[in-house]
């Protein structure tokens, strides 16, 4: 029997009957040995703590207590992660191609200029991997040039190549070594993606100085404001695109919503009016088709 959580206030007690108790080997004369919940106590540099358990988080640090020191002095040795920082820019840069890629490939997609969507009887004289190929290429087309697209692409290109303060000093992406390939250098679809020089995982720039290590060493309170700052600025940037305008939009400064909204109410009434047309004047012809019919 043992409670779920450690610490002081996880502590628990049996009580019953004695002999019940003895006969289940819960009591003290029956063999059981109960050990009471307690907190763990460390003392760092002359300033105690206490926790529930035994991983302590004290400024920044993790300290896991594996056993009593019984009053022996421990000294602790901290440096900087070097290899975390630097697999969290790397993640972040990886995150922000991958998301810029996509909007590149949509918005430069192919043509879909004579895919005319498919009619039923159309469809029943192909092959399904064939309609599915057919279909593929009009949806893969749908934001071909899309302004929405545009605009959302160039907020986030423009924040990335923004430059950024840092304790008096404007600095930029290329500052830490990172950078585009260039128009010309990199694949179609893959041009706003950034690389980092060095990176042994990029074949575009491993053979590159790695400069973003070097900074991480040497100033890495520089580089954690730096891409703090960039992460702010993106996030911003999209809350701000995505900011209802009253009475036009309900969703971001770049998202006409609520005119597609009026213009599809729009169009519908005029289908449905036109269509109304069409089935009186078909009425009228078959009347007169009809009554010569009848007088033939």
């Amino acid at each position: 029997i043992s409670a779920k959580e450690s610490g002081e206030k996880s502590d628990f007690s049996i009580s019953g009957d004695s002999g019940a108790l003895k006969a289940l080997g819960l009591s003290n004369d029956g063999g059981a040995k109960k050990i009471p919940g307690q907190d763990a106590k460390i003392r760092l540099n002359d300033a105690e703590f206490t926790n529930s358990t035994n991983v302590f988080n004290i400024n920044g640090l993790t300290i896991t207590a594996l056993a009593e020191t019984k009053g022996e002095k421990i000294t602790l040795t901290t440096e900087q992660d070097t290899d975390g920082i630097y697999d969290m820019v790397k993640n972040f840069l990886k995150e922000y191609n991958t998301v810029i890629n996509e909007m590149d490939k949509l918005y430069n997609a192919a043509s879909a200029y004579g895919y005319d969507p498919l009619l039923t009887e159309e469809k029943d004289a192909m092959s399904d991997a064939e309609v599915e190929e057919y279909e593929k290429k009009i949806k893969d087309s749908l934001l071909r040039g899309d302004s929405n697209l545009s605009t959302v692409s160039s907020g986030l290109r423009g924040i990335m190549s923004d430059g950024i303060t840092v304790n008096g000093k404007k600095m930029y992406l290329s500052d830490f070594g990172i950078n585009t390939l260039g128009y010309f250098n990199a694949p179609e679809n893959e041009r706003n993606a950034y690389h980092i020089d060095g990176d042994a995982d990029d074949s575009n720039t491993s053979g590159n100085a790695d400069k973003l290590k070097s900074m991480i060493s040497s100033s890495p309170d520089t580089v954690i404001s730096f891409f703090t700052q960039l992460s702010q600025n993106l996030y911003s940037k999209m809350g701000d695109m995505s900011k209802s305008v009253d009475g036009y939009r309900s969703f971001g400064s770049f998202y006409d919503d609520k005119k597609m909204t009026s213009d599809y109410k729009s169009y519908t009434t005029k289908i449905s009016e036109m269509e109304q047309k069409l089935n009186d004047y078909e009425d009228k012809w078959y009347s007169k088709f009809a009554k010569m019919e009848s007088a033939m």
